[in-house]
C-alpha cells in the first residue's frame, strides 16, 4: 500500500512538471530537411524591391490579418532580410516543434541544446533529470501537427532581433512507466491533444538562418 502511494505521488509530480514545461493535454509534417533546424532557401535576388505594405505580399497575407501589427512587422522583417519567407518559417516551425517535443520526451539533450536557448534547455533538462532520478521512462508517439497559428511578431529595429510566437496543436500518445514497466500515467492507446505557445527568435543580420526556441508556454 505504501509503494502504491509513492507511485501515485511520483505520477502526480511528473504530470505537473510536464504540463508546466510543454503545455496542456486534453481528451480525446515534417516537410523540410533532416537538419536540426530550418534554414530557408536563398532566393538569389539581390535587387529586391522594398515592401511598403502587407498588401504587396501574399506570403504575409496568407498567415496573418493584413491590417494587423504582425503583418506590418513581417514587412519590416522582409525589408531587413529579403530571403525571409513566412511560409518557409511556418514549415520550419512545424518541423522544429516535432523534433524538440520528441527530443524532450526521449531525453535527447544534444538535440535540445542545438535547437533551443540555454534557458529553455535548462528547463527541459530539469524535467528529464527528475524522470531519471525517479527511475521512470516516457513513451510517446507523435501524431502530427493539427493546427498552427502565428500569434505575435516582434522586431527590435535597433538590434535586428526578431521574435515570432506560434500556437501549436498536435496529437500524440503518451505514457509514463516505472522501472518495473508498470504504467503510472497516460495511456499508450489513447490519442491526446496537446497545445503549446512557443516563441522562436533570430537576429536578422546573422548569417545563421536558424530560428531558436527561446520560450515555451
Amino acid at each position: 500500500m505504501f509503494q502504491i502511494f509513492i507511485l501515485a505521488l511520483v505520477a502526480a509530480f511528473l504530470f505537473w512538471r510536464l504540463k508546466s514545461v510543454l503545455g496542456s493535454r486534453e481528451g480525446f509534417e515534417k516537410p523540410i530537411s533532416d537538419s536540426d533546424k530550418k534554414q530557408p532557401p536563398k532566393n538569389g535576388n539581390s535587387n529586391v524591391v522594398k515592401l511598403n505594405s502587407p498588401y504587396q505580399d501574399e506570403d504575409v497575407a496568407d498567415y496573418v490579418e493584413i491590417e494587423s501589427v504582425e503583418a506590418k512587422t513581417f514587412v519590416k522583417i522582409k525589408n531587413i532580410d529579403p530571403d525571409f519567407s513566412v511560409g518557409d518559417f511556418v514549415e520550419g516551425a512545424k518541423f522544429a516543434y516535432e523534433e524538440i517535443l520528441m527530443a524532450f520526451e526521449l531525453g535527447d539533450l544534444k538535440k535540445l541544446e542545438s535547437m533551443t536557448s540555454s534557458e529553455v534547455t535548462k528547463t527541459f533538462k530539469e524535467v528529464i533529470d527528475d524522470r531519471a532520478n525517479q527511475g521512470v521512462t516516457v513513451e510517446a508517439v507523435f501524431g502530427g501537427v493539427r493546427d498552427i497559428k502565428i500569434k505575435t511578431v516582434k522586431l527590435d529595429q535597433k538590434t535586428n532581433d526578431a521574435e515570432i510566437k506560434v500556437f501549436f496543436q498536435c496529437e500524440l500518445t503518451y505514457s509514463v512507466k516505472d522501472n518495473s514497466g508498470e504504467l503510472i500515467d497516460g495511456n499508450p492507446n489513447e490519442i491526446k491533444k496537446q497545445r503549446d505557445l512557443w516563441t522562436f527568435a533570430r537576429n536578422l543580420k546573422s548569417e545563421n538562418f536558424n530560428w531558436i526556441l527561446v520560450k515555451t508556454e
